[in-house]
């Protein structure tokens, strides 16, 4: 399963390595972990378990993990201190410059490095319109030019720190009002163009931002299925207007929005289908393991595997090395 399973990455149970991530990483060969309140404890506990995991993946086929965590900030921060906090990005809007912005998220990446965290899944570069909007807090406002100017600011910070940054959720839930952890979200921007919504990845896209996480959004311009597994989405606007030659990156495929679509393991064929590269499974990896069984009795996939399989090969490229252990104890004493 190991070929199939680099496409994946999966929630672990808990803070440490045991039998099942042992399984997902060895046995599956999943491409990346993300990283919830459930595996974190402490700053070198972290360290310890990434550390861990790397060892399993190098051991099973030299190809290290991506590891990844949300550490946006507000609401959705998963390492907390002595991490540095990080104030959500409408108060960061309103109280910092993009400058500050910049040095902050560098600030973020070099503690996401320390500890093994290779991956951020920040910043969001929804354009949110109105309170409604789920996303009203996570999001740095509703112009889409001061939006642009903060999420890059916050791309160049994290990979000037060591991290790879993730602008999401395209193509934008800033114009909708339902949450799509829980259902299918439409998108009420009338414009098929989606300029004010499209504008902050199109900086992001120019400044370099190596991944690009989907939205389970329906746009009605562009058909009825979801952005994350939509072709139209993914190859039309993101590969095609956009030019983003990096990895596509889907939302947790277990969130209420696709689960209304039908089975987990057959939305995630469904989004390689479609364009993406990198499949989010975050509380059940059996869905993982049924979806690379999936694929691997698919053929017609199998070409669209290995294209994900070479972007995914390049972005590792760049990932850092793990940082000594007396590096986390001193960080962890001066805290």
């Amino acid at each position: 399963m190991q070929t199939y399973g680099q496409v994946f990455m999966v929630g672990l149970p808990g803070p440490r390595v045991e039998e099942a991530a042992r399984e997902l990483v060895q046995g599956l060969g999943v491409g990346g972990v993300i990283l919830f309140a459930r595996n974190i404890e402490h700053p070198l506990q972290v360290w310890e378990l990434t550390g861990e995991l790397q060892r399993l993946a190098v051991a099973r086929g030299g190809r290290p993990l991506f590891i990844a965590v949300d550490q946006e900030g507000g609401p959705v921060q998963r390492l907390q201190g002595p991490f540095t906090r990080i104030p959500s990005a409408r108060e960061l809007k309103e109280r910092a410059g993009p400058d500050e912005v910049q040095a902050l998220y560098q600030r973020v990446a070099r503690e996401l490095a320390l500890v093994g965290v290779n991956l951020n899944l920040a910043p969001v570069v929804d354009v949110a319109r109105r309170p409604e909007c789920p996303l009203w807090e996570r999001s740095f406002g509703a112009d889409p030019e001061k939006v642009a100017a903060y999420g890059v600011a916050a791309v160049r910070g994290l990979l000037a720190g060591g991290v790879l940054a993730t602008a999401k959720h395209f193509p934008g839930l800033g114009d909708t009002r339902r949450d799509s952890h829980l259902v299918l979200p439409t998108a009420e921007n009338p414009d098929p163009e989606r300029v004010a919504d499209l504008q902050p990845f199109a900086a992001a896209v120019a400044a370099g931002v190596p991944v690009v996480m989907t939205a389970h959004v329906r746009v009605p311009a562009w058909g009825e299925a979801p952005a994350t597994l939509s072709p139209v989405a993914i190859r039309t606007w993101l590969r095609g207007r956009l030019g983003f030659a990096g990895v596509v990156m889907t939302d947790d495929l277990e969130m209420g929005a696709i689960r209304e679509q039908g089975e987990v393991p057959e939305a995630a064929l469904q989004a390689l289908a479609a364009g993406a590269d990198l499949l989010l499974i975050c509380e059940h990896p059996d869905l993982a393991w049924e979806a690379a069984h999936r694929l691997a009795k698919t053929p017609s996939l199998h070409e669209r595997l290995a294209e994900a399989a070479a972007r995914l090969a390049r972005l590792r490229e760049g990932l850092p090395a793990p940082a000594p252990r007396a590096e986390v104890e001193a960080y962890v004493g001066k805290a």
